[in-house]
């Protein structure tokens, strides 16, 4: 019996102390969370960027738009393939394109491409990836007179831009937060 009271009153103090950490978490925290995430989805496309430079180098051919990153792990380029933490939140994987027709599979991929969704989270780790970037907090958006055309929004070696309320087909929503790496 003894060990059953001790058992609730552990799991009340546990409860107490959560709820008590969690109001005095300010910003600072929130921020740090947010710079975390940033830093992570910007890891993971140099990562597969510098796959791509390593399979380009040994190959001496580049990867052609839209083909599949499984293809670097495979032959040991990548360990395993990086996957995009926003998956679940709207986002969508990560794809190597052709940053003047992100659509087309007939030219040599030249940007890492992912779709983080919308949402306040991601535009605060698409500012947070900017400024790590040298950008500044401000967002690039993308013109819908621009169709699939990225190329007037990938002007750092890494980013992240909005894209128009068209959205890109298969590759992000229409607002959709993206971060970019170039190859």
């Amino acid at each position: 019996m003894v060990n059953v009271l001790v058992g609730i009153i552990g799991v009340l103090l546990f409860i107490a102390l959560a709820l008590v950490g969690a109001s005095f978490l300010g910003p600072r925290f929130n921020q740090a969370m947010i710079n975390s995430k940033a830093m992570s989805v910007t890891q993971m496309t140099s990562q597969i960027t510098m796959a791509l430079t390593m399979r380009r180098g040994d190959e001496g051919v580049p990867l052609v738009a839209r083909s599949q990153l499984m293809s670097l792990v495979m032959p040991g380029y990548l360990k395993a393939l990086p996957l995009n933490p926003f998956m679940g939140e709207g986002g969508f994987p990560f794809r190597v394109l052709y940053s003047g027709d992100v659509e087309s599979s007939l030219y040599y991929a030249d940007v890492v491409f992912g779709s983080l969704g919308h949402g306040e989270e991601m535009l605060q780790v698409c500012r947070s990836i900017n400024r790590q970037a040298g950008m500044g907090e401000d967002i690039p958006q993308m013109k819908a007179e621009d169709g699939t055309s990225i190329v007037h929004m990938i002007k750092r070696p890494i980013g992240c831009f909005q894209v128009h309320s068209v959205g890109i087909y298969g590759e992000a929503n229409p607002g959709d937060y993206v971060v970019y790496s170039r190859i």
